[in-house]
């Protein structure tokens, strides 16, 4: 099973959502290693 089986969002959702997310690279101080598996992690727990 490989991770794309886990995943909650489709991809045309996570590129809507991506500019919204704080900590992208583009922004100044400190960023987030993977935004994506983040917010995939938190939908997975709250589902």
């Amino acid at each position: 099973m490989g991770v794309l089986d886990r995943l909650v969002l489709s991809e045309a959702a996570w590129e809507r959502m991506a500019p919204l997310i704080i900590g992208r690279p583009d922004q100044k101080g400190s960023t987030g290693r993977d935004n994506r598996m983040f917010v995939e992690g938190v939908l997975w727990i709250v589902r």
